[in-house]
């Protein structure tokens, strides 16, 4: 289990390829729970859904749209780490 269960997802990416989210451009990551998901800096990372397909983790997107639903942050990281 993740040791902050307010923000227990943390995305990360390194790359100079310029159509990549910002994240991956500033080589940083961001640590993230459901209630900051669009609110994280970063001028590409608002849309966190399109940044998430551009880094290849799309698969991610229902699951996290599932919890919000929920409400119900364990559901995703049981069933991130599941499907990992």
């Amino acid at each position: 289990m993740p040791d902050n269960m307010e923000r227990p997802f943390i995305l990360g990416a390194q790359s100079a390829v310029p159509k990549l989210p910002s994240i991956a451009q500033w080589s940083a990551s961001s640590r993230f729970g459901l209630d900051n998901l669009d609110t994280i800096e970063g001028k590409l990372w608002k849309d966190w859904r399109s940044s998430l397909e551009m880094l290849g983790a799309s698969w991610v997107i229902p699951i996290i749209e599932e919890s919000v639903i929920k409400n119900d942050v364990t559901y995703a990281i049981y069933e991130i780490i599941s499907k990992s």
